[in-house]
């Protein structure tokens, strides 16, 4: 077929060229156009289908991300929820509008002093009677045992031997007013969930020889639940302990080793918007249970001055 003669012709093969290339050219465009007409058609197969298949889907899962913002998450751009109310009073801030409002929790609101050498206590030791009495102090008021058990064994813990034995009676047996005056008593109403507030400071000065004298001024807060129908008012559920006291520190010698320690001395105390028929049992309890006179008869006090350690001790309180 390569001898063939038009085939050996120059003139012939060129255009022969020419024309196969024209007819191609005429070719694909009428296979274009008949595809255009048809639709689109995928090739490569189930893989590449899939693959499209996959694309689209993240594109849609990212448009829906991006398009949430942060007021559609739940809990943003949303007012707050409002907090629990008994009465007038907000059991969640039970504090406000009461002089504890500002109060610091527990023993953080009590100032202790650095130690100074005081009579013959080094200011080291004075350290160490500083916090011996803020543990008593804990103890007492703050401390689980009493509060919920009225259990005296944590604050006799930290007595010297012979105080040990002349308060065990009284912190170890049953409810009386006695006891209810070293330690803080809770009764069937309970306390709310919030550490009781404090505020205060502790001094020292020298006693008879061997002897420190730590005098503790404070104010301790409580918050109790209540209904909505019992309480009216931040005072009918916050009841006030003041204390006055003295905490009376010996060494050996020259005492016996059986008096060396913490004792307790002079002491007086204060107690405000609790019920003043829990009170003559030794329990503390709020106002607003007390069966003896109603909420509207409790006397009007000065709370800046009744509350405040730095003023002097009132000497009546609001059961008398």
């Amino acid at each position: 077929m390569e001898t063939h003669p038009d085939l050996m012709d120059p003139d012939w093969r060129e255009h022969a060229e020419v024309d196969a290339w024209l007819g191609a050219e005429k070719d694909l465009r009428k296979r274009r156009k008949q595809a255009s007409r048809r639709g689109f058609r995928v090739s490569g197969g189930p893989v590449f289908v899939l693959a499209l298949i996959a694309l689209v889907v993240a594109a849609v899962v990212v448009h829906r991300v991006q398009g949430r913002g942060i007021n559609d998450v739940p809990g943003f751009g949303q007012p707050p929820k409002a907090a629990p109310l008994s009465g007038g009073v907000d059991l969640n801030r039970p504090f406000d509008r009461t002089p504890a409002a500002t109060w610091a929790e527990g023993l953080a609101g009590i100032t202790v002093p650095p130690g100074q050498a005081t009579g013959g206590f080094t200011a080291k030791e004075v350290d160490v009677a500083y916090r011996t009495v803020t543990e008593a102090i804990s103890a007492a008021r703050l401390g689980s045992r009493a509060l919920q058990n009225h259990d005296g064994s944590e604050l006799l813990a930290l007595l010297s031997p012979n105080e040990r034995v002349r308060l065990e009676p009284t912190l170890t047996n049953a409810l009386t007013v006695e006891k209810g005056r070293y330690l803080t008593l809770i009764g069937p109403n309970r306390l709310l969930q919030v550490r009781p507030r404090m505020t205060g400071s502790l001094t020292a000065k020298p006693g008879d020889e061997g002897e420190l004298i730590v005098h503790a001024s404070y104010t301790t807060a409580y918050a109790f639940d209540a209904l909505p129908s019992e309480a009216r008012r931040p005072a009918d559920i916050v009841p006030f302990l003041r204390d006055e006291q003295d905490y009376v520190i010996r060494k050996a010698p020259p005492f016996a080793k059986a008096d060396a320690g913490l004792g307790f001395g002079e002491g007086a105390g204060y107690h405000a918007n609790m019920a003043c028929d829990a009170i003559k049992t030794g329990i503390l309890a709020p106002q607003y249970a007390d069966k003896s006179k109603p909420v509207d008869g409790a006397i009007a006090v000065d709370e800046a001055d009744t509350y405040d350690p730095t003023k002097p001790l009132p000497s009546t309180g609001n059961c008398e």
